[in-house]
């Protein structure tokens, strides 16, 4: 009797293509919490953003693994050295921060049945300030899916820069699937229609329950995105971040040629020094 030859799934592919470039037998599930961190960067380093981020979550207990999809050659260097027990995945550029996520999933198996896992990326400047409060709010969420900020641009989701996964959850055949079905697809907006509004989309399927802390109709945003069209509100609630797109481009959102002067004016820090 003749069996075929199983096919590799993307994933798969995307993980024979991965590399651990620091902390090589560090243990992601000895905290019993663990983060991880999809960046790029097309430079050999990271941002203040990224290694703060990693610190704090660090400070607070989660094993950090950044997973870099960075085409530099050389290292990634860290501005004040790299923090704890950090492990660092070099990839090749595939399937967005989705991809990266996915890597890190599978590169470490047993992180999925951590009782709280963050995925999140470097899309945002900061934390300017302590995110022990956003870090407390998820571990102490009744839900299994916990997320920032939501929104209803083109269709209601989690935003996917900052979100968490708790009771082992990840372990779960949906969540299984879903991370092992990511694909590299060309387009970003395909990433986001598929994987990131997929999240809700298997939250609902599979009646698992979400929540976000700051959400869009609070906020007052209508269908636009909140981490744009709402980022004044979001300062002045205490959000320590910044989405760098505004950076980048201050049209994308209202008041966006005013960002440096509030941030400097709410956190006392010059952003330019953060990306």
């Amino acid at each position: 009797m003749r069996f075929g030859r199983r096919v590799q799934s993307p994933v798969e592919g995307m993980l024979s293509r991965a590399a651990i470039e620091a902390g090589v037998g560090v243990d992601p599930t000895r905290t019993g919490k663990a983060a991880v961190i999809a960046h790029f960067s097309a430079v050999p380093r990271v941002s203040r953003s990224v290694e703060e981020i990693v610190r704090q979550l660090t400070a607070l207990g989660y094993i950090c693994i950044l997973v870099s999809t960075s085409p530099a050659v050389g290292p990634l260097t860290w501005p004040n050295g790299l923090p704890g027990d950090t492990i660092v995945v070099r990839r090749t550029n595939e399937g967005y921060d989705f991809g990266s996520w996915a890597v890190g999933l599978a590169m470490f198996p047993e992180m999925r049945r951590l009782d709280l896992v963050i995925l999140t990326n470097d899309s945002m400047a900061g934390p300017f300030a302590p995110i022990d409060g956003f870090v407390d709010a998820f571990e102490n969420s009744p839900v299994e899916v916990w997320a920032i900020t939501d929104s209803h641009q083109i269709s209601h989701h989690l935003q996917s820069y900052f979100i968490g996964f708790r009771g082992g959850v990840l372990d779960d055949r949906p969540w299984r699937t879903f991370f092992g079905g990511i694909e590299d697809l060309d387009e970003k907006m395909d990433i986001v229609l598929r994987y990131e509004f997929g999240i809700m989309r298997t939250c609902r399927r599979e009646a698992y329950s979400w929540n976000a802390l700051y959400k869009a109709s609070d906020l007052g945003v209508g269908l636009q995105n909140p981490t744009l069209a709402g980022w004044r509100k979001l300062i002045a609630l205490g959000y320590p971040f910044l989405k760098r797109t505004i950076v980048a481009d201050p049209s994308t959102a209202p008041d966006g040629d005013q960002v440096e002067r509030i941030v400097r004016r709410r956190f006392g820090v010059e952003l330019a020094q953060w990306l």
